[in-house]
């Protein structure tokens, strides 16, 4: 069935249904000129936004539809868990190709409500218009304390860099599908069954799948935002790759950096693809980007209570990878017996000269 045959209020009609997971917050959603929303008092609201473009984000034909709805939502969820808030409500507007049919339209909302859904976050308007191709944007409302929030300028000399899960699954899965393996096993059958367990020894699906449907640190997120005033003083999530973001931490706080490669987190799915494409996996860790992991700076004294709350939070996967220097000291990766390499960003920029 197209688009065309039910119209732009029938598709409307058909996306509102399962997009409210908490009334308490909604007074409106969908259907009115805007939506209506209460905020809780003594909070702050923050709100940013994503969009994901076709043929710059995804592949027609190669992301299935339900990931491109779910990442369209991680990658603003992560944005908020960057900043130590709580996610409340969103905005979806979306462009579609004539030729659009319902299912994908269908498979794009179900990805984006599955996430919305574990994270209790109510989808509560937005926009749809007619395009030559797909475009997704996303506008994410977030609320949090003023002493939870977490900005990337408050980095000092001494404070210890800390990274959660781990990096560079997301440029393998990337390699894998550029890499021209035959990979409809994985995207056809595997990928969109959101909840599908992965067998540990599978490392291809692993990170295709880390590709596709990349896990926003909310549960981290908040262990973080809980630890009190003083102790994370710094934060941003590693979209465009750890060496951008390290670099763009140094850049607001007015700091240096050093980190060392062997203290970079990468999972042995990873390490698999890189040994088969016969690559060196830091390189995917420092400038692959869109692992959505939070990078972090804490006071020294503090390493051990942050290791301590992901504990008892249940949370595995925190690890010190180095420390915040004076800016003079420059930035460096520190590779094993000791020799030293400039840390300059390599990741995705737009508009940038070869980045593609």
């Amino acid at each position: 069935m197209r688009i065309s045959e039910i119209g732009e209020f029938g598709l409307i009609a058909r996306i509102d249904k399962g997009c409210v997971n908490d009334p308490s917050t909604v007074v409106r959603g969908i259907g009115d000129d805007a939506a209506v929303l209460t905020v809780s008092p003594g909070r702050k609201l923050l709100v940013c936004s994503d969009m994901l473009v076709e043929d710059v984000h995804f592949m027609r034909g190669v992301a299935p539809w339900t990931c491109v709805g779910y990442k369209a939502v991680a990658v603003n969820l992560s944005d908020i868990a960057a900043m130590g808030a709580e996610p409340t409500s969103c905005v979806v507007s979306i462009a579609l190709p004539p030729s659009a049919t319902v299912d994908s339209v269908d498979g794009i909302y179900a990805g984006m409500k599955y996430l919305l859904a574990k994270y209790g976050v109510n989808l509560v308007g937005g926009d749809i218009v007619e395009s030559s191709i797909f475009a997704i944007d996303v506008t994410m409302l977030g609320e949090a304390s003023e002493e939870e929030i977490k900005y990337r300028d408050g980095a000092r000399p001494g404070d210890v860099l800390m990274v959660t899960g781990d990096l560079g699954a997301s440029a393998a899965g990337l390699q894998l599908l550029k890499s021209g393996l035959d990979c409809r096993a994985w995207t056809a059958d595997s990928i969109p069954s959101i909840e599908e367990p992965i067998e540990p020894e599978d490392h291809r699906t692993a990170v295709i799948r880390a590709h596709f449907l990349p896990v926003p640190r909310m549960r981290e997120s908040r262990a973080l935002a809980e630890l009190g005033t003083g102790s994370v003083t710094a934060m941003i999530d590693v979209s465009d790759g750890l060496a951008s973001e390290i670099g763009h931490l140094c850049d607001q706080s007015g700091t240096g950096a050093w980190i060392a490669a062997d203290a970079v987190p990468i999972s042995e799915p990873t390490r698999a693809v890189a040994r088969e494409a016969g690559l060196d996996p830091l390189n995917w860790a420092l400038f692959g980007g869109e692992d959505y992991e939070l990078l972090f700076t804490v006071s020294r004294g503090y390493v051990g209570e942050v290791v301590e709350a992901f504990a008892a939070a249940g949370l595995s996967g925190v690890a010190a990878i180095g420390e915040v220097t004076e800016p003079s000291l420059g930035r460096w990766v520190v590779m094993p017996g000791g020799r030293r390499m400039e840390l300059t960003p390599g990741g995705y920029a737009h508009f940038r000269e070869g980045s593609r």
